[in-house]
C-alpha cells in the first residue's frame, strides 16, 4: 500500500510539472508578440521624415481610442504615413481592419520610405482600383493576386489579417486562411518583379524597414490588435 502510495505521488508531481512546463511555454509563447499599440499609445510609432530628416508629430487625422486607431481624412489637420520607430525584417503581424467605403490603403513592410512591400487593403466593390486583381485586399500589391473567392468582409466590417515575412518566404493570411505565398527571389518572383511598378529599384524589400501604414489621402480606415513578433 505505501509503495502505490509512493508511486501514485510521484507521477502526481510528474503531471503537474509537465502541465506548469505546458502553461509556461504558452507564457513564453505569448510574451514573444509585441502589441504595438499597447497601453491605448503610439509609443512606439512615428511620422515619416520628410526630406531633411526631420520627424514631426503625428498628424490629428490619425487618432487612438480605446485599443482602435483609426485614420479619417475627413479630419481637421494632417495625416500622413505612420511608421513603427523599430525596423523588421524577419516577423509575423496580425492585425485587424476595418476599411470604410470607397477607400483605399495597406499595410507596407521591408520598407525604405514609401517604398516596400505591401498587404493591400481597398474597398473590393467600390474603390476605383478595384480591376486589378493583384490591387486586391490581402493581395500583395502589384506583385501577387489572391483568390477572388477567399472569405473577405464588406467595407464597414472587421477583417483579420497576417503577414509571415521569414527569409525569402512571404505569407498574407485573411480571416485565418492563407491567401497569398511567393518565395522573394525565385524564378516565379524575378518574372512577377520585371512587370511590375517596382522593376526600376533593384533594391526592392532586400532590407529591414519599419512596418508603414498607409495614408492614401482619400481614406478611412481602422486598425485594432496589431502585434508583432520577430522570426
Amino acid at each position: 500500500m505505501k509503495h502505490y502510495l509512493i508511486t501514485a505521488l510521484v507521477a502526481f508531481a510528474i503531471m503537474n510539472l509537465s502541465s506548469c512546463s505546458n502553461i509556461q511555454a504558452e507564457v513564453n509563447s505569448e510574451s514573444s508578440w509585441t502589441n504595438l499599440l499597447k497601453d491605448n499609445s503610439l509609443e512606439l510609432w512615428q511620422t515619416m521624415p520628410d526630406k531633411n530628416g526631420k520627424v514631426r508629430e503625428i498628424g490629428q487625422r490619425w487618432k487612438l481610442e480605446q485599443g482602435v486607431l483609426s485614420l479619417d481624412y475627413k479630419r481637421e489637420g494632417r495625416g500622413g504615413q505612420l511608421i513603427t520607430k523599430k525596423s523588421y525584417f524577419n516577423f509575423e503581424l496580425k492585425f485587424e481592419f476595418n476599411i470604410q467605403v470607397n477607400c483605399n490603403s495597406g499595410v507596407k513592410y521591408r520598407t525604405n520610405g514609401n517604398l516596400g512591400l505591401e498587404y493591400q487593403i481597398i474597398d473590393d466593390d467600390n474603390y476605383r482600383d478595384n480591376k486589378n486583381p493583384k490591387h486586391r485586399t490581402a493581395g500583395l500589391y502589384n506583385l501577387v493576386a489572391v483568390p477572388a473567392d477567399r472569405h473577405l468582409n464588406p467595407a464597414g466590417e472587421w477583417n483579420s489579417a497576417r503577414i509571415v515575412a521569414n527569409g525569402n518566404t512571404i505569407e498574407h493570411w485573411l480571416n485565418g486562411v492563407k491567401v497569398m505565398s511567393v518565395e522573394y527571389g525565385s524564378d516565379d518572383w524575378k518574372e512577377r518583379l520585371a512587370i511590375s511598378k517596382y522593376k526600376e529599384y533593384p533594391d526592392f524589400a532586400t532590407t529591414a524597414g519599419p512596418i508603414l501604414l498607409q495614408d492614401h489621402s482619400d481614406t478611412i480606415i481602422e486598425f485594432k490588435n496589431i502585434l508583432i513578433k520577430e522570426l
